[in-house]
C-alpha cells in the first residue's frame, strides 16, 4: 500500500533474507511528505465494524465444494458480483506457482481465485489502483484477502465506496515465499517435470483428510496427506510465518472487511447438523453490504446461525499465533539441512513446553479427581 500510495514513486518492495517483502525508500526520490506513514494501517487501523453475525453453511453446488477449501462461500459471492457487471480481486498461482493477487471479470477467471494458497501473496503495485478506478466507474468490486490487506485498501482508498465489498480469510499467519519457491524446486526435481497444477486442499478424501496434491508436466503426479506434508507441518507450527504474524492486529471477531470466511473446524463435534463432509465454512458479516450479498445469494447455499462455541477449534480468528520456541533455529538452520528434517525437529515440542504440558495434565487430573469427590 505504502509503495502504491508514494507520490514520488520512491518506494519499492524488497525481499529480506527470507523471502518476505518490506518496503526500501529511495532516500534521492523521497520528499518527506510523510503519507507513507499517516496511510499505514498498522500505525492508524481502519474503523472495525459495531456489531457482527456469526453465521454457518456451505454451497449447495457440490461442483463448487469439490474446488473450494472449506464450504465454497466465496465463489458463490464473488460469482454475484461478476453478473452484476463488476471485478473480483483475489489470489492466484502465476505460470511459475509464485502467488499474486490479480483479477477476474468472467467466471472462468474466478476459477483461479478459489481454494487456499499457503504462501504470502505478492500485491502488484497497480493491484489498489486499479480497485480505485473500478469504484470510480461505478462497477461493483469484491476484494479477497488476508486481513491486513484488506485493512491496507481500506486506508489506501480513504474512504468507503457504495458498489465495494471488501472479504478478509480467517488466517493462521502467511508463510515464506521464500521456502515455497525452494519447495516447489524440490518437488519438480523429485519427480522430473514442472508444476503443471498444485492444490493445497485437495479433498479428494473429504475436507478434514484433505491432501496436498501436484501435477507435473510429465504426466507424473504427487499426493500426500496434509499431515504427512514437510511443508504443511512447518506452515501449521509457524516455523516460517512472517514475523509480524507473531502480533498482528487484525484479528478478532469485530473487522473493517464486510464479511470474513473461515474453516468450521470441529463442527461435525460442535454442530453436527451444520457439517458438510466436503466443507463447512464460517461466515462473519461486519456490514450491512456484506449481509445484502449474502441474502442475496441465500438460495444457493445451505446456512443457520453458528454455534457459540463455533471458533473452539480455529482460534487463529481471534488471535494471533504465538511465534514458536525453534523459529530461530528453523532459520538458522535452513539451507544447511535437509528441509524434511528440519521441519521435524523444530516440530518436537522444547524442554519448557514440555514441563508446561505436564504441568496442565496434572492440573487437568486434580480437577477431575476434585469433581468426582
Amino acid at each position: 500500500m505504502c509503495a502504491a500510495i508514494c507520490p514520488a514513486s520512491a518506494i519499492q518492495m524488497q525481499p529480506d533474507e527470507h523471502g518476505f517483502l518490506y518496503p526500501t525508500v529511495d532516500t534521492v526520490k523521497c520528499t518527506d511528505c510523510g503519507l507513507c506513514a499517516r496511510k499505514c494501517p498498522v500505525s492508524t487501523p481502519p474503523q472495525v465494524s459495531a456489531c457482527t453475525d456469526v453465521l454457518t453453511g456451505y454451497a449447495k453446488d457440490e461442483t463448487l465444494l469439490s474446488d473450494s477449501s472449506s464450504g465454497a462461500i466465496f465463489p458463490v459471492l464473488a460469482a454475484e458480483i461478476i453478473r452484476r457487471g463488476g471485478i473480483v480481486f483475489g489470489a492466484a498461482f502465476d505460470k511459475k506457482f509464485d502467488v499474486v493477487h490479480t483479477s477476474a471479470e468472467t467466471l472462468s477467471e474466478l476459477a483461479a481465485l478459489c481454494s487456499s494458497k499457503y504462501v504470502q501473496s505478492r500485491i502488484p503495485a497497480d493491484c489498489y489502483s486499479q480497485v480505485k478506478q473500478t469504484l470510480a466507474a461505478e462497477r461493483w468490486v469484491y476484494f479477497s484477502g488476508m486481513p491486513c490487506q484488506v485493512a491496507a485498501l481500506k486506508s489506501y482508498l480513504g474512504r468507503d465506496y457504495d458498489t465495494l465489498i471488501t472479504q478478509d480469510t480467517a488466517c493462521h499467519s502467511v508463510p515464506s515465499p521464500l521456502v515455497w519457491d525452494e519447495y516447489k524446486a524440490e518437488l519438480e526435481k523429485q519427480h522430473g517435470g514442472k508444476l503443471a497444477a498444485f492444490s493445497f486442499r485437495n479433498k479428494a478424501n473429504g475436507w478434514e483428510a484433505y491432501y496436498i496434491r501436484a501435477a507435473f508436466d510429465n504426466g507424473r503426479e504427487f499426493a500426500q496427506p496434509a499431515a504427512e506434508s514437510p511443508y504443511q507441518r512447518g506452515f501449521i507450527k509457524g516455523l516460517y510465518s512472517r514475523s509480524s504474524c507473531f502480533v498482528c492486529k487484525f484479528k478478532g471477531i469485530e473487522r473493517c472487511s464486510d464479511i470474513t470466511l473461515a474453516d468450521y473446524w470441529g463442527v461435525k463435534g460442535i454442530q453436527p447438523d451444520a457439517c458438510n463432509p466436503q466443507g463447512t465454512s464460517l461466515i462473519l458479516l461486519h456490514s450491512e453490504k456484506g449481509r445484502s450479498l449474502l441474502e442475496g445469494c441465500k438460495d444457493q447455499l445451505q446456512l443457520q446461525p453458528a454455534a457459540k462455541d463455533a471458533f473452539s477449534f480455529n482460534p487463529a480468528v481471534l488471535a494471533p499465533i504465538q511465534k514458536p520456541a525453534r523459529y530461530d533455529e528453523f532459520w538458522e538452520g535452513y539451507g544447511q539441512t535437509a528441509f524434511a528434517d528440519l521441519v521435524s525437529a523444530c516440530c518436537e515440542p522444547t524442554k519448557d513446553e514440555l514441563a508446561k504440558e505436564r504441568w496442565n495434565r496434572s492440573l487437568l487430573a486434580r480437577a477431575i479427581r476434585k469433581l468426582k469427590r
